[in-house]
């Protein structure tokens, strides 16, 4: 980037991920006074946004449809994992190098898996019911032993290690399986296995944990056949995305006793209706997308931002690329 170069701050109130007009307005000040001769930009509408693309160096946010920008060198994506969508055929097709946000939220979710780990380790659902009736019994035995358990966790990113770390101290295995397992291994998990082995490890685990973005590839990877692989004592996560896992064949496995309960933070249908059955299992714990909240987001989102803005013009490599803009990840 030169002196000169453009970034484009693209607010588009319809992309959740992206903060409120004024928080992108304070950015805009900060990098400007940060990096002399940045023209930093925002453009709220569609139009302004394919305008402003035409002579951008550099965007933050979710491209519109009909996008045109043959100066553009790196794309920021406003998500840990952008959904499926956002790796259109023609942002596959561009040199454009795009880094994503998923080093921005690693603590909270991992926190958010300990969380659901912890809760079934006591046997906390089963207490909060007896809570809501007034009723003061005990007996039931903890569903997860952790000292005792093997942790599979279905994709071995910062997530995983994050919460392998917090994990450690409690004493189970840690293990996981990735489709890049060369690339992902080390740190506090004990093994990264290829994608090929899920269905080999699936049946070893006492909880699995999926944190998986959502392409095209991994879209309703876990169905019944494979809840049926796991242990009728084991319990199922998902803090990653909802399309991930077929959510009725997931009811089904809890309904039958193929497993022993499941701690939810995504859904593929989000908001998830109020009439859905999953509602009334008694073993299973519901977030509403929450996992990756905690404080000063909106200040570490802004962080990446800077440091990639600083690292391109210093001609440094940036943070969180993603290495195949075709399989999104």
């Amino acid at each position: 980037m030169s002196s000169s170069a453009k970034f484009v701050l693209m607010a588009q109130p319809s992309a959740p991920a992206i903060p409120h007009h004024e928080v992108l307005e304070q950015w805009a000040a900060e990098l400007r006074v940060e990096f002399e001769g940045l023209a930093v930009v925002i453009a709220a509408t569609e139009e302004e946004i394919l305008e402003q693309l035409n002579d951008a160096d550099a965007a933050y946010g979710v491209l519109p449809q009909g996008w045109h920008a043959p100066k553009l060198r790196w794309l920021q994506a406003p998500m840990a994992n952008p959904p499926l969508g956002y790796f259109t055929p023609e942002l596959a097709a561009h040199p454009v190098v795009v880094t994503n946000m998923r080093g921005v939220y690693n603590d909270h979710i991992a926190t958010h898996v300990m969380a659901f780990l912890l809760a079934f380790a006591r046997g906390l659902p089963h207490y909060a019911i007896s809570q809501r009736n007034r009723e003061y019994r005990g007996g039931l035995a903890p569903v997860l032993h952790l000292a005792d358990a093997t942790v599979l966790f279905i994709g071995a990113g910062g997530v995983a290690h994050q919460a392998a770390r917090y994990l450690k101290p409690w004493g189970p295995r840690v293990v996981a399986v990735d489709a890049r397992p060369e690339s992902t291994a080390g740190g506090a998990i004990d093994a990264v296995f290829g994608a090929d082995e899920l269905k080999a490890q699936l049946p070893l685990a006492d909880a699995v944990v999926m944190t998986v973005p959502h392409t095209a590839e991994s879209e309703g990877m876990l169905r019944r056949a494979q809840f049926a692989l796991m242990k009728p004592t084991a319990v199922f996560i998902n803090i990653g995305r909802g399309m991930t896992v077929v959510l009725d064949d997931l009811v089904d496995a809890l309904e039958a006793g193929e497993l022993a309960g499941a701690g939810l933070d995504v859904f593929d249908q989000e908001p998830l209706p109020p009439d859905h059955r999953i509602w009334t299992l008694p073993n299973v714990l519901i977030t509403p997308h929450v996992a990756m909240v905690g404080p000063d987001i909106d200040q570490r989102r802004f962080e990446l931002v800077a440091d990639n803005c600083r690292r391109l013009l210093a001609g440094e490599p940036l943070r969180y690329v993603v290495a195949d803009k075709i399989l999104g990840f």
